[in-house]
């Protein structure tokens, strides 16, 4: 009985202790907010905040969400049959290749993109071939699960031939894929995109041959898959293309097709620097009812065969020299579509 009246002491004891403490650390901060208020009173710049320390405070990082990135490719080059066909003429040309995406990320899954793509070739002597391209686009990325990401552009495609104003066209393009990440080195793409086309100074052809009224327009499916592995040194990549041509031009149905190709390749880094990728492209064109120069109870069947090399070397870590090579060949059983040529090419490329 005596050890428990010494039990009860002791937590008496206790608790009297803890609450002084706490009373005079009650205290103590209610003196030290008393002293800042007299200190303030007394020199009031001592109660303003310096502006840096303000600002990082208050600020909203608005620019924090934002990404950046370009690139642009300046390449000279030597074609030994400018117009893919029996004539064989040989040019030399300038190439320039540039991009700028600017993106915002409004939530871990969701980021806002635009941006734009920009292809001109310059031949020095034939040159009813030059080719000026511009391309804006707005879209988003989200990831609707971990490893899985919905891409989705539209885009405005301005793509001019300055010295031959019937082939160009304006487009508007809307394109949705699924990525996604089976592993850390493995992912695959499903594309589908629809494009229309409009030729504002090509004038559609009747089915007597005889010019219409109306401007030529196209409309564009394409369905793409693609494929890449990385492992160790190399890149396998595939692609899989089935595109759908349905055009107003009534002549032949000229136009209107569906094409398929399947375009393998390896990208093998021969040191960190040093790397070089190679592919393959095989293409069948299947004409609707473009009948052939030859034998007019034929339809046009186009087979077309590519091959590409190129190397490339690293200067620094944004900019790269590089050096291609490419093959093609198209065999058809429509004599004017019959071609072969090939194309050199070295250039720099700076990416940030």
């Amino acid at each position: 009985m005596k050890r428990h009246i010494t039990d009860v002491k002791r937590v008496i004891f206790l608790c009297i202790f803890v609450f002084t403490c706490f009373s005079v650390k009650g205290n103590d901060l209610a003196a030290e907010e008393r002293l800042q208020e007299e200190i303030q009173d007394k020199y009031p710049a001592a109660a303003i905040m310096p502006p840096e320390k303000e600002y990082e405070e208050y600020k909203v990082d608005y620019l924090e969400n934002f990404e950046v990135r370009g690139s642009f490719d300046l390449q000279q080059g030597f074609d030994n049959n400018v117009d893919l066909d029996s004539k064989r003429h040989k040019d030399g040309f300038l190439q320039a290749i540039g991009d700028l995406e600017v993106a915002y990320k409004m939530s871990e899954e969701l980021k806002l993109k635009a941006g734009g793509d920009i292809f001109s070739i310059l031949y020095y002597k034939y040159n009813s071939n030059n080719i000026f391209d511009i391309e804006p686009y707005v879209g988003f990325d989200y990831e609707i699960i971990p490893g899985l990401v919905s891409i989705n552009r539209c885009s405005y495609d301005y793509f001019s031939y300055p010295n031959s104003h019937e082939s160009t066209f304006s487009a508007i393009e809307l394109s949705t894929a699924l990525r996604h990440y089976l592993t850390e080195d493995l992912y695959h793409s499903l594309e589908y995109e629809y494009s229309h086309r409009w030729y504002a100074d090509w004038k559609v052809s009747m089915e007597d041959s005889r010019k219409g009224d109306n401007d030529r327009e196209d409309n564009r499916n394409t369905i793409t898959h693609k494929i890449r592995f990385f492992f160790a040194q190399l890149i396998l990549k595939l692609n899989n293309e089935l595109i759908f041509v349905d055009s107003n031009h009534k002549y032949q149905d000229y136009y209107d097709s569906w094409k398929y190709s399947v375009k393998p390749g390896i990208m093998y880094f021969l040191t960190d620097q040093l790397y070089t990728d190679i592919s393959f492209r095989y293409k069948h064109t299947n004409y609707k009812n473009r009948r052939s120069s030859e034998d007019v109870n034929k339809k046009v069947r186009d087979n077309t065969y590519t091959l590409s090399a190129a190397l490339y070397y690293d200067l620094t870590k944004n900019m790269t020299l590089e050096v291609s090579y490419s093959y093609s060949e198209n065999d058809s059983n429509d004599p004017f579509n019959k071609y072969s040529g090939s194309i050199v090419s070295g250039g720099i490329y700076y990416s940030f």
